[in-house]
């Protein structure tokens, strides 16, 4: 063997176990983030529970490009409770196929469709704390370079002498699109959440932001609904002044307003007085009594650069 053919041979070689490496990597993250809900953190699974995971499905969905779906899965606890089950069972199945070398291209396929479903849900919260978005996009690079190289080297695939669904990626049609989704995943929620020739968030993470819904045919309440905020606190409200018909004004402190209903209880954490004001976490919807003949209203926050406004 010459000096040329080692080295290509110690080069491809490498490579493999490059791809091994990242397999493991991805799969490690997915295995263990299923395996903590089941094992380590049952509550994430207990739909009764305020610690399920429904709990961050809350403050996600104002962000999200799905929330309509999202709050579709929260006020409906039997979608919740399975969607959560078939998340974490799928993740400890791809996870463990990724690390094993089993099914690896096809495990792929599930890796990647898992990152897209990050990315639609939690993807905007990247510009609080960078984990969320950065984990999608860099996870779906990874699914397709997968599936374009297959297991390697080191795995059950290779000991079996079987690559799995192999001619499905091998065209270079596939192989080319699979490429460019991988770049468009990127840069295309990137400036979808972010901008990016004029960069600036498509919600606010500071600010929060309450408005007021109707509710369908009850003309004596409203629903409070905070689509703008930070995740990791709650908006804590002084007081509520509304505006009358008649161009008078009613100030509500907290222990005066009238909680009707706490929407995607227990999981929102809101609607409740804690030292003398009303917590209001982002992404809960909160139906309040109002004041006869009530058109608007001024919400104090602790804190807030500019209170909302709210008209219905």
């Amino acid at each position: 063997m010459t000096h040329k053919t080692l080295g290509t041979t110690l080069s491809t070689t490498m490579q493999t176990l490059a791809v091994r490496a990242i397999s493991i990597s991805m799969g490690f993250v997915f295995f263990t983030g299923g395996w903590r809900r089941f094992y380590n953190a049952p509550a994430k699974h207990d739909i009764e529970s305020p610690a399920h995971l429904a709990n961050k499905l809350v403050a996600a969905a104002p962000g999200s490009p799905i929330e309509g779906s999202v709050h579709w899965v929260l006020y409906n606890p039997w979608a919740a409770e399975w969607s959560t089950y078939m998340m974490s069972t799928a993740e400890i199945a791809v996870g463990a196929c990724l690390m094993l070398g089993l099914l690896t291209r096809l495990a792929a396929v599930g890796s990647a469709i898992i990152n897209i479903c990050l990315m639609l849900i939690f993807g905007w919260m990247g510009y609080e704390c960078l984990d969320e978005w950065t984990m999608a996009a860099l996870g779906f690079a990874i699914s397709v370079t997968i599936m374009l190289t297959g297991s390697g080297t080191c795995s059950i695939d290779s000991a079996m002498g079987r690559d799995w669904f192999a001619r499905f990626f091998r065209p270079l049609p596939v192989q080319a699109t699979l490429v460019v989704a991988s770049v468009l995943m990127t840069v295309g929620f990137y400036s979808y959440y972010f901008g990016f020739f004029n960069f600036q968030k498509r919600t606010s993470t500071h600010q929060y932001s309450i408005v007021a819904e109707p509710v369908s045919g009850m003309n004596d309440r409203i629903t409070l609904y905070v689509n703008a905020g930070g995740s990791s606190t709650a908006a804590y409200v002084r007081e509520i002044t509304f505006d009358l018909l008649n161009g008078e004004q009613v100030v509500q402190q907290p222990d005066e307003i009238q909680v009707l209903r706490s929407h995607f209880a227990p999981w929102s954490h809101s609607g409740k007085v804690v030292d003398g004001t009303l917590k209001l976490r982002l992404g809960s919807k909160t139906d309040i009594a109002i004041p006869e003949g009530a058109v608007g209203a001024t919400v104090d926050i602790i804190d807030a650069k500019k209170d909302p406004v709210l008209s219905w």
